[in-house]
């Protein structure tokens, strides 16, 4: 179950992202000048979320390779004989918790 567990690693991933986006985009204004941490550069909201949206593009192709474009994972999620991973569950409820808490 690797490869079910590296593709919801990574859906995580953009989530967590979307939901950083979406923060950044309700508490910062449009003017406001952010420091980029690899440069040490100024940028502004905007550049920072074409910055973000670069890693999420990244992750994207991440998903890519992992599934062979598709093609090694069809019906992965959907097959009636897939059977439940009860560790994976928990690790998906722990940083659930985990992010609920530091929120």
């Amino acid at each position: 179950m690797t490869i079910t567990r590296d593709i919801n690693e990574k859906l995580d991933e953009i989530l967590s992202i979307r939901a950083e986006i979406t923060r950044m985009k309700k508490d910062l204004n449009n003017n406001q000048n952010l420091i980029n941490k690899t440069t040490g550069e100024g940028c502004s909201k905007q550049e920072a979320l074409a910055i973000v949206e670069k890693v999420i593009d990244g992750i994207k192709n991440d998903l890519n390779q992992i599934t062979n474009n598709g093609q090694n994972v069809k019906d992965i999620f959907t097959n009636n004989y897939y059977i439940n991973d009860p560790m994976e569950d928990k690790r998906v409820a722990r940083n659930n918790n985990n992010n609920f808490l530091n929120n």
